[in-house]
């Protein structure tokens, strides 16, 4: 079966363009962003650009605000502390819960994970290295089949998604991230409870570390 190239439309061409430039931090948190400015600057009509960014704002990468529009959320140094805290009381109860109940399947999964985060990181792309570093924790973290405390866990990773570690780390602290990434994993699929808990705990510092850097 020959398979059709189908060129992106106008919004999906936006989208691409601002999640990219929030990811590689040309667009710092707090940063308003015109949809006027994107507009002109893509060579596009307004509407693509306003259906781009409420997509982002779903996904929690951009916030509206009243009298203001769109701009890149901005926490501060406690609010991010606050939502790793709320994290760790949460990831740790799942962790122990999906050694329990992971199946091939959720090994597989975790495998291809890590084994991509090590694949971008070993090219240099860091955004791709962040993105298959969450699939990872996601993989590791869905056998606990406790559907609403996973919704809660994704949220806490969006609200920090502006504050990605990679970004701020440099190549010595990126590698410690996926060092500790094949731990985790090593731990999730011989299913060592402590030393998984132990090291997700140590990974956790390492990311508040990095998010907090430049707040």
């Amino acid at each position: 079966m020959v398979t059709t190239f189908r060129p992106p439309t106008m919004q999906e061409a936006v989208l691409r363009e601002l999640r990219r430039q929030i990811n590689d931090g040309e667009l710092r948190p707090g940063t308003v962003i015109r949809v006027d400015a994107v507009a002109g600057a893509m060579g596009v009509s307004r509407i693509p650009v306003r259906e781009a960014l409420m997509i982002l704002e779903g996904e929690g990468l951009v916030t509206h605000r009243p009298h203001v529009g769109f701009a890149v959320p901005s926490l501060t140094a406690e609010e991010i502390e606050e939502i790793y805290y709320l994290r760790a009381l949460l990831e740790d109860e799942a962790l122990r819960r999906a050694l329990e109940h992971s199946t091939d399947t959720d090994r597989v999964a975790a495998r291809e994970a890590c084994a991509a985060a090590e694949e971008a990181l070993t090219h240099g792309q860091v955004n791709a290295f962040m993105e298959n570093g969450r699939r990872l924790h996601e993989a590791v973290l869905a056998p606990c089949r406790m559907p609403r405390l996973l919704r809660l866990l994704e949220g806490l990773w969006d609200a920090t998604e502006t504050y990605r570690a990679a970004n701020k780390l440099d190549r010595y602290g990126q590698e410690t991230l996926q060092t500790e990434h094949q731990v985790m994993l090593d731990a999730f699929l011989a299913g060592d409870e402590q030393r998984l808990i132990r090291t997700a705990q140590l990974h956790r510092q390492h990311l508040l570390a990095g998010a907090l850097l430049g707040t």
